[in-house]
């Protein structure tokens, strides 16, 4: 290896060095109250789309991984979302199935008491985000017995 070689492969490795991951929470509903949950989530949609009927409650993570220095940042976002009883048929009767094949639990990094189960998952129907949520990966589970819409999205 000749000289100029080894000095760009240290300015390199030193360059790395210095870069710091800013991964870390973007938006995470525990220490907000009811109407604020409610609020934050309508605020979400509708810029997207109108929102298919009224919340009831809302719970919601959303974390970032990498800094979008060298490649792109990467979001996680899972909520909970409680509607009236019968008005979840609203929320999915004009959905697709998940696009790019996305059907595999997943679950928040830090464990949430409002987020599913797998075992519960795999008795739920899935749909896609995009429409709610502007966001291709992901899927959206519906429980109608409970009243209750849960959500995965993420960038890639």
């Amino acid at each position: 290896m000749n000289a100029v070689t080894k000095f760009i492969i240290a300015v390199m490795v030193l360059s790395l060095s210095f870069c710091r991951s800013s991964e870390g929470i973007v938006l995470d509903s525990s220490g907000e109250n009811l109407e604020e949950r409610i609020s934050t989530m309508n605020k979400i949609i509708e810029p997207i789309s109108s929102v298919p009927s009224k919340i009831m409650d809302a719970h919601y993570i959303e974390t970032k991984i990498g800094n979008g220095r060298i490649g792109p940042s990467d979001y996680y976002f899972y909520a909970s979302i409680k509607v009236s009883k019968g008005e979840v048929k609203k929320w999915y009767q004009n959905l697709k199935e998940p696009y790019n094949g996305v059907t595999q639990f997943s679950s928040p990094e830090i464990s949430k008491n409002w987020w599913l189960t797998k075992k519960k998952f795999t008795n739920l129907k899935l749909y896609e985000t995009k429409t709610y949520f502007g966001r291709y990966n992901g899927w959206i589970a519906v429980d109608d017995e409970n009243d209750q819409i849960f959500v995965h999205t993420y960038t890639q």
